[in-house]
């Protein structure tokens, strides 16, 4: 009676956890542009594009500077006010303010007693460099900037400043809430939700020379710009300031102040927006080249999936490295650098959309770099290389290189907490033309140079640069580490047809093109199909003309074991052995079988198993019958029969009714 057979587990060597770590490597390269599309989304949804939010200034953030000035009909009553309050603006501008404020609060009447104007400040401390003037009147005394419970005012005021068309070198800008003026609240949505401002604010620019002008009560300012791509993709950023009516988060607070008229509890605000110039064009194309980078990398999927099914199954399988074969594959690597192309102006919608994410924007950063690296290793092999050079590149492990590039650069950044430190730092980024004197110090209130303000990217340059040629050299260490050296010898390769074919890197490499990964049999090197998918192609048989080979062919020299299931051919038995020179193959008790000629009495009718070359490129075309009868039929490179590699003519398409299957082929010289 037969014994059952039983199921040979895997072993744990180093070739087989190699090729799980090739898999899951390959699965990542899509996963990474899958996770690029999702974290578009995440950013789509946080307002990456577009957002408006309004931040309240509630008076616990607020800080007493000067109790001294006191209002009449005619402004600051002369001599009152401190003589720092004066300089924070200087003389002349500080008079105009103190008159506007006096008839935007209607203090019309030269007989009503003077009131009383508390000066605080929001920011303006150590370690800043922006501040903003508040002030609150009080009719009786002076007002507290931070109170305790409810505190009743006349009104409130803002001082800050603006750059516009008319005053590029910057004013100032007052915006008054005046209780005694009818209000009129209006709603606006916001990424906070629906907020309640009021509408009666009164604004006014006030020139250096004391002139003033009414502005309208959306009057914008800290108005800048953010170049991370080109002009084309310019971020837009202001801000406007606004009163809120907080009275349904009074119990939330320490501290707050109401009209004396309306009883409105009221608190300064700023409503935060930003936009992004054709930002329609920005996602259109970067939808399209996510979906040109998974259609390219599909063809990678096939091969992977079906090493990824062998090895589930314990079969032989044919592996490979997407990153490593890059070099070869220029068109998908000028596709994967340009699907993280946008990624330094989602870096810089941190400040708008929250820091939160900004490390997997970190991340995209990361790999456009560490790619764009490669890109520009890859050029090199079109510069000249002296003599002494040729044939000897410089090896690294392309996987090392980027897994260690985005590591570095995220942890280094995290460790540093720069999302929050970049953000809470934004606005020194720009370059402020006219500014408030607070403390002594002038510091930004609102008013900026049209020259817009640095990019992070250009901030956390250095420190990327330093992570990437860090991991470049660790991606050479490991790949001497793994193989025993860093320059490879790549002379062999004339000895082999298909190799020949294509051109020999110089200079640096990441391709594998080690001597091992060849099988020698006598004077003939014979070039192995993972070495082939690893240079750019595949192959590829034709099931109709196989389905008769595969059932009378039984003589494969070299033999790859084929991983198909439809690849049912036996092999002649060989004695493998590898060493430092490479992989040599001898067949027991007969001699070579080198010119691959049909063993004596074979039938004419006979055929041989005939492998077809493609590129990698067109694997999916052609096994996809209807892309190559409506779209477009692969041209074919070249043929492997009996292990030997025969270059087609260049105009050699695919037939379009043929039914083509995807195989590992054979080892071909």
């Amino acid at each position: 009676m037969a014994r059952g057979l039983r199921k040979v587990r895997p072993q744990l060597s180093s070739a087989y956890i190699s090729k799980w770590l090739r898999v899951l490597s390959n699965m990542s390269a899509g996963l990474l542009i899958i996770g690029t599309g999702a974290l578009v989304s995440l950013l789509l949804y946080q307002g990456m594009f577009y957002s408006q939010r309004i931040s309240p200034m509630t008076q616990d953030r607020w800080s007493p500077l000067f109790q001294s000035c006191v209002l009449n009909s005619s402004g600051f009553v002369l001599g009152s006010c401190d003589p720092d309050e004066v300089a924070s603006t200087g003389a002349i501008p500080w008079t105009s303010v103190g008159a506007q404020l006096a008839r935007d609060l209607q203090r019309n009447d030269s007989s009503e007693a003077p009131v009383y104007v508390a000066t605080c400040v929001i920011g303006g401390y150590n370690g800043t460099s922006w501040a903003n003037l508040m002030f609150l009147v009080g009719e009786h005394g002076f007002p507290k900037c931070k109170p305790m419970g409810k505190q009743v005012v006349l009104g409130m005021a803002s001082l800050e400043t603006v750059g516009t068309d008319d005053f590029p070198l910057g004013a100032f800008l007052l915006s008054t809430f005046a209780d005694a003026r009818p209000v009129r609240p209006v709603q606006i949505a916001t990424v906070n939700g629906v907020v309640t401002v009021i509408q009666s604010t009164v604004k006014t620019i006030i020139a250096p020379n004391g002139s003033t002008f009414a502005a309208p009560w959306e009057q914008r300012n800290y108005v800048t710009s953010v170049n991370s791509l080109n002009r084309l993709f310019l971020m837009r950023l202001w801000l406007v300031a606004h009163y809120l009516d907080i009275s349904s988060l009074t119990d939330t607070l320490d501290g707050y102040s109401v009209g004396s008229h309306t009883g409105m509890a009221v608190a300064f605000g700023w409503d935060h927006s930003h936009t992004v110039d054709h930002y329609m064009l920005l996602l259109a194309f970067q939808v399209l080249i996510c979906f040109v980078s998974l259609g390219l990398l599909s063809n990678d999927g096939v091969i992977t999936l079906e090493g990824l099914s062998g090895l589930l199954k314990n079969k032989p399988v044919l592996t490979y490295d997407i990153l490593a074969s890059l070099e070869r594959r220029k068109l998908l690597l000028v596709s994967l650098v340009c699907t993280f192309f946008f990624s330094p102006l989602y870096a810089d919608t941190y400040a708008e959309t929250g820091y939160h994410y900004w490390y997997l924007a970190l991340l995209m950063v990361a790999v456009m770099m560490a790619l764009s690296w490669m890109a520009l290793l890859t050029s090199l092999q079109s510069v000249p290389v002296p003599k002494i050079w040729r044939n000897r590149p410089l090896c690294y492990s392309a996987p090392v290189f980027i897994y260690c590039t985005i590591l570095f650069f995220v942890i280094y950044e995290g460790s540093f907490d720069s999302g929050k430190v970049e953000s809470e730092a934004m606005w020194s980024h720009a370059k402020g033309t006219l500014g408030l004197v607070v403390h002594g110090q002038t510091r930004s209130s609102g008013a900026y140079t049209m020259t817009g303000m640095t990019p992070v990217i250009y901030l956390i340059m250095p420190d990327l640069v330093v992570c990437m040629l860090v991991a470049w050299g660790v991606s050479i260490a490991a790949h001497k580490w793994h193989v025993g050296y860093a320059i490879l010898d790549t002379s062999w390769t004339s000895h082999n047809e298909f190799v020949n074919q294509l051109p020999k890197p110089q200079w640096v490499t990441s391709l594998n093109l080690d001597h091992k990964n060849t099988i020698s049999i006598g004077s003939k090197l014979f070039c192995k199909p993972s070495l082939l998918v690893l240079l750019g192609y595949c192959i590829i048989r034709d099931k109709g003309v196989d389905a008769t080979a595969a059932t009378t062919n039984l003589y494969h020299p070299a033999s790859s074991h084929h991983s198909s299931t439809h690849d049912k051919v036996e092999t002649a038995s060989y004695v493998v052995t590898t060493t430092k020179e490479g992989t040599t193959a001898s067949r027991l008790g007969t001699t070579l079988y080198a010119a691959a000629q049909p063993p004596p009495h074979s039938s004419p009718n006979r055929l041989k198993t005939e492998f077809i070359v493609i590129s990698i490129y067109d694997l999916v075309a052609a096994l996809l019958p209807w892309i190559r009868r409506l779209v477009y039929s692969p041209h074919q490179f070249g043929t492997i029969t009996t292990n030997k590699f025969l270059v087609t003519k260049s105009h050699t398409r695919l037939h379009q009714k043929a039914n083509y299957t995807y195989s590992r082929g054979d080892c071909c010289g």
